[in-house]
């Protein structure tokens, strides 16, 4: 009688997947519910795309005229003095120090999370003081990256 009482208990005990240790109790099933995010991340280039400056920008920023700006579709992206340069990433106008020297073939700026990146694309100026060019714009912390052809302006 014992045997079969204890056989019955043990049967009843394995009416589902348990996962032992520190999770006793809980189903691998509940534990892939809850550890699994219910909203998913619609864009998650959205940390690394630059967004339009406006003019507003400018005034809050405390910034005079850019020395070079990279542009794309007719919108400034990004806008350098010799001493700062901004950026709306995000939906965050963010500010950046100079990681190298800004020139006619590009610059290289970050702060302590994003870095923004532009190359000239070829030695030959579209127009006076405007050439081709690419940016990159990385978000170290989120481990994403975007790459965006424009014009790199100087000299306005």
């Amino acid at each position: 009688m014992r045997a079969s009482a204890a056989l019955i208990l043990l049967l009843a005990g394995c009416g589902g997947e348990r996962v032992v240790g520190e999770n006793r109790g809980v189903t691998a099933n509940q534990i892939a519910r809850l550890s699994t995010p219910e909203v998913e991340i619609a864009d998650p280039q959205a940390v690394v795309r630059p967004q339009p400056l406006k003019v507003a920008d400018f005034g809050g920023a405390q910034m005079p005229a850019p020395d070079c700006a990279f542009g794309r579709n007719g919108r400034m992206l990004l806008a350098a003095t010799a001493g700062d340069a901004i950026a709306r990433v995000n939906g965050r106008l963010l500010h950046f120090t100079h990681s190298a020297p800004m020139g006619p073939s590009g610059g290289f700026f970050e702060d302590r999370q994003v870095s923004i990146s532009v190359g000239g694309t070829s030695a030959t100026a579209a127009d006076a003081g405007r050439w081709p060019a690419r940016i990159t714009v990385t978000n170290r912390r989120a481990d994403a990256q975007i790459e965006l052809e424009g014009v790199w302006r100087c000299g306005f």
